[in-house]
């Protein structure tokens, strides 16, 4: 994807946004209930931090990416999952604590996950094929700046103007949202041609990688005995990730603006997927009750 304004600017602005706006939902409750209640947060950390960063190796090496491509679909692997998440959790009736609480410790250690996936995808792909060093130290940092602070700002925000947090927290969200969309719409446009010769060579890692996300992140906590809610509520967190972070990372930190493609058009294409499953979910749980308070 091409270097320009959008890209340098608004989009890490963007991310700045929808950080601030995680930030205005969160409380240190939110931190505390792996303690209070560790069972699905941790098999819920457990999916995203460990099982989706292996499913990313997998993938890549099963469609045998060329090695930037293979790099950008293991950073989107790594990556923390999306503000979007919890939308898409909202709108499907999930366990919004159990989402919220997974954003939020997966974001606030993403300056330590993406660059030790990163570090590894490197070591992996970097050598010979690619003339490319991966500057560990500043990457950390610089995620730290636009994920960590942000974050802060608006957990601030929260505790020292609650009133202002709790009435901005519908218009705030949805501005974050449609700011997000338009910046990613316009990086589209700008790279209409790159998307048309190489989005058909790589959606299917990228789709198989969702899909099978997903999947992993339901039937892992099913089988460990999480009830049917909070996996639902674990498999979006695992397939929907924040793939503005991903772009942000690529195209800024690491000046590369091809690892950009594949985590644009999985911006795209999670969206189908997670609105399917939220869609799926409400209208699950408007048939179940009227059907408990039949059998009460």
């Amino acid at each position: 994807m091409q270097e320009s304004i959008i890209s340098s600017v608004i989009l890490p602005l963007a991310i700045a946004i929808i950080m601030v706006t995680l930030g205005m939902m969160l409380t240190v409750a939110d931190f505390r209930r792996i303690f209070t209640q560790p069972k699905p947060v941790l098999i819920g950390l457990f999916c995203q931090m460990l099982l989706l960063p292996l499913l990313g190796f997998a993938v890549a090496g099963i469609f045998a990416l060329p090695p930037i491509y293979a790099i950008s679909l293991i950073l989107l692997a790594v990556s923390p999952d999306g503000a979007t998440s919890n939308l898409i959790i909202h709108a499907g009736d999930g366990d919004r604590a159990l989402g919220i609480t997974l954003t939020a410790i997966t974001n606030m250690l993403a300056f330590l996950t993406i660059p030790f996936g990163l570090g590894i995808a490197y070591s992996l792909y970097g050598s010979g094929a690619l003339d490319i060093e991966f500057p560990v130290v500043d990457t950390m940092i610089q995620v730290a700046v636009i994920t960590i602070i942000p974050t802060l700002i608006g957990m601030g925000i929260r505790q020292w103007k609650p009133a202002f947090a709790e009435n901005s927290k519908r218009w705030s969200k949805n501005f974050a949202t449609i700011f997000l969309f338009l910046v990613i719409l316009a990086l589209i446009a700008q790279n209409w041609d790159v998307i048309v010769r190489d989005g058909p060579r790589f959606a299917p890692a990228f789709i198989v990688l969702n899909i099978a996300s997903l999947i992993v992140g339901y039937f892992v906590p099913k089988l460990l005995g999480v009830e049917q809610v909070q996996a639902l509520t674990i498999a979006i967190e695992t397939g929907l990730q924040n793939s503005t972070v991903s772009i942000t990372v690529a195209i800024t930190l690491l000046n590369n603006n091809d690892m950009a493609i594949i985590p644009g058009l999985y911006a795209i294409w999670m969206y189908v997927t997670g609105f399917a499953i939220a869609f799926w979910m409400a209208r699950r749980n408007r048939i179940a009750t009227p059907l408990e308070q039949t059998t009460a």
